[in-house]
């Protein structure tokens, strides 16, 4: 009867019968996944909870060098739309893992600031005269609005190489101790045709808490920068790797808790939900309301609530200091 039943949607879909076996299973997994079932397609691996995915990583096949630990996040953008073109920095609370040599372009009070927050080096013209000859010594480029303008003899060598100063990314400006240190402990990203955004969160000798909160950062700073009108799911896969290893597919479930600031356990999670589901917004002013924390509530209007309660609360702490 299958036999039968293959050659027919062969004949009409007209594929031989062998393709044909496969239309069926696709079409079955789809009429299931529409009716709420569960459907783990054959050859795709299940997703890795986060608290597993850099033991995991670390149980493959070493090498003899310290690997970057990379992080692959599709968003649903288009980035051929102006306004989905999505690029940014991410400053890593834990850092990069290795040294970032940052130059800068700018002269007089923002030259001897730049020096001050540490940047590998700095000049004007001369600076730009060096880079045209060859000069390429550094891995980030900062500068003063005032260079830009002498920057565009060097744009077709730092542009490709996705160094040139950009005032959306924050490179071009006067506060050279933020930005310079931002650069040192960050990395930029840029999304590519596919809506792919592939970021560095570490390196193998970095503790796997070290990691995560890297990964947490990348995350938010990718939330902060969500385009208006961008349906969801926003994040549609999140895929972490070490740079010689497969890539592990981390769960969406627990890469959304994460990406909001509301950690990556599930479990908790649910815990909270049936706090909020069963306490109700009558009972609030019954419950020790200033020991939860609002980031972890499902709630919108609930958290809504804890929110300005603790700003009252600071209000009310501020009048009696003053008092």
């Amino acid at each position: 009867k299958m036999s039968l039943l293959r050659r027919a949607v062969g004949q009409l879909a007209g594929v031989p019968s062998v393709q044909a076996h496969g239309l069926l299973r696709t079409a079955s997994c789809f009429v299931l996944q529409q009716r709420g079932v569960k459907v783990q397609v054959e050859g795709r691996k299940p997703p890795t909870p986060i608290a597993d995915a850099m033991p995991t990583i670390r149980s493959f096949k070493p090498k003899k060098f310290d690997q970057t630990i990379e992080v692959a996040v599709r968003l649903n953008i288009d980035p051929r739309k102006q306004d989905q073109a999505m690029r940014g920095l991410a400053v890593l609370p834990k850092g990069t893992g290795r040294n970032v040599r940052v130059a800068v372009f700018a002269t007089g009070p923002a030259a001897e600031e730049a020096k001050q927050a540490g940047a590998t080096i700095v000049g004007g013209n001369e600076l730009v005269d060096q880079v045209k000859g060859g000069f390429m010594e550094f891995d980030r480029c900062v500068a003063t609005p005032a260079m830009m303008q002498s920057l565009s003899k060097i744009a077709r060598i730092l542009g490709p190489r996705g160094m040139m100063p950009n005032p959306k990314v924050g490179t071009v400006t006067d506060n050279m101790t933020e930005v310079i240190g931002s650069l040192m402990s960050g990395v930029t990203f840029k999304a590519e045709k596919a809506g792919i955004i592939h970021v560095p969160i570490g390196k193998m000798s970095f503790p796997d808490k070290d990691v995560l909160e890297n990964l947490e950062a990348v995350l938010k700073v990718l939330v902060s920068l969500r385009p208006k009108g961008i349906k969801e799911p926003y994040i549609k896969s999140c895929y972490m790797s070490a740079a010689m290893s497969e890539s592990l597919r981390l769960d969406p479930e627990e890469v959304a808790l994460l990406a909001t600031g509301r950690g990556y356990d599930k479990e908790a999670q649910k815990e909270q939900e049936k706090l909020a589901a069963s306490t109700g917004w009558v009972d609030k002013a019954a419950l020790d309301w200033d020991s939860v924390d609002p980031k972890t509530v499902v709630s919108k209007k609930l958290r809504r609530y804890l929110e300005e309660r603790k700003k009252l609360a600071a209000k009310r702490q501020e009048q009696e200091a003053k008092a």
